[in-house]
Formats: structure tokens, C-alpha cells, sequence
């Protein structure tokens, strides 16, 4: 189980959202301020089937949103979305999925990040 509050470093600021829901397999954290608020959300599919070569998997999803509120003067709220999701194929390690997902939230820099959003490919 993640930690309660969950921490998530957002600009060199750390935000502690907290529990607010758990079930089976996922779970929900949120941090309200006045201006703005932060929601992540986790969830996990075991035993998903993939038909066509035949293997089971478990998918892994973790979602971050942050909504900024409208204060006057602005007329409308700000929503950033930034999520990921892996999968693991059952029967293969567990190290090994985690090199492979590391690796690519690496390679991500703040630098790649913005040639993304600049619609670089």
C-alpha cells in the first residue's frame, strides 16, 4: 500500500495529498487549497488477457491532475493531466518491467518534456 499522505513534488514544492478513497485495486488521493486542487488517482487490472498472442498481463495506470480555479479576473479553470500506464505480462520478472518503465520516465527531462509541447516528435 502507498503511503497516506502521498507525497508528489510539484515545482521543487511538495504536496501531501491525502486517502480519501481505497478499494480493491486502486485508490484516491486529493489535496484541496483555496486556489487549486490536486487529485491522483492509482489503479491496478490484474489477469487482463491479451487474446491475440495469448498472454495475461497486469496493467498499471497512475493519473495526476491538477485544476487550477478561475479567480477573477479570469473567467475559467485550468486542468493539467499528466498519467502513465505499464503492464507486466504474468510469468516475467518483476525487476525487469520496472527497468524498462524507469527508463522511460527518465528520459523524459523537462527539456523532452517541452519538445512535446512543442509537438515535436
Amino acid at each position: 500500500m502507498f503511503a497516506d499522505p502521498f507525497t508528489v513534488t510539484v515545482n521543487g514544492v511538495a504536496k501531501n495529498l491525502i486517502r480519501i478513497n481505497q478499494d480493491r485495486y486502486s485508490s484516491e488521493y486529493v489535496l484541496k487549497g483555496a486556489l487549486d486542487e490536486y487529485r491522483m488517482t492509482i489503479r491496478n487490472s490484474p489477469n487482463q488477457t491479451d487474446k491475440k498472442r495469448g498472454v495475461t498481463f497486469d496493467r498499471h495506470n497512475v493519473e495526476l491532475i491538477h485544476t487550477v480555479y478561475a479567480v477573477a479576473p479570469a473567467t475559467r479553470s485550468y486542468i493539467r493531466k499528466a498519467y502513465f500506464v505499464f503492464l507486466n505480462e504474468q510469468g516475467d520478472t518483476l525487476v525487469d518491467p520496472q527497468y524498462i518503465t524507469s527508463a522511460l520516465f527518465a528520459a523524459f527531462t523537462a527539456a523532452n518534456i517541452t519538445k512535446l509541447e512543442n509537438l515535436e516528435s
